[in-house]
């Protein structure tokens, strides 16, 4: 059995500039893909950052004044994207909560509307002290209340 030479049995190949032209766009195409695939990870991690909630949690800060003595763990609340912000100004953050701390009536935080306004208080004055809106909200997370210095 003999069997036909090879070049009359394959097909006839396409010109060069076809198979450049196919090329290009099947590489074109490839490119376009990447960058929408590239450009729909960044916008989901994006939006990851901005729904996700981060905690700050700083030492027990411990006051005296007037008589009274108080002691409170704080945790404060931003978004992901303020993460690294938060815990760049932590010493800043003290400091602010500290001084928040000092205004306040040790009277008043004996109560429950007492507690809801200091972490409101204390929020809104490290909203004005460091950021624009950053921080979310401000938790105490132990509060002691005491007569006499601790």
């Amino acid at each position: 059995m003999s069997f036909p030479p090879l070049y009359i049995i394959a097909m006839p190949h396409a010109p060069a500039k076809d198979r450049q032209l196919v090329l290009t766009i099947g590489i074109a195409l490839l490119i376009l893909l990447l960058s929408f695939g590239g450009v729909w990870l960044y916008l989901q991690y994006a939006k990851k950052l901005r729904t996700q909630t981060n905690y700050l949690s700083l030492p027990s800060i411990a006051i005296s004044r007037d008589g009274h003595s108080i002691r409170a763990g704080i945790a404060i609340r931003t978004s992901g994207e303020d993460a690294n912000w938060a815990s760049r100004n932590q010493q800043a953050f003290e400091h602010v909560m500290k001084r928040a701390l000092m205004e306040a009536d040790p009277k008043k935080l004996r109560s429950e509307a007492g507690i809801v306004a200091m972490q409101e208080s204390l929020r809104d004055a490290g909203n004005d002290a460091l950021g624009h809106g950053k921080v979310r909200e401000v938790l105490l997370t132990d509060l002691l209340i005491s007569e006499g210095d601790l």
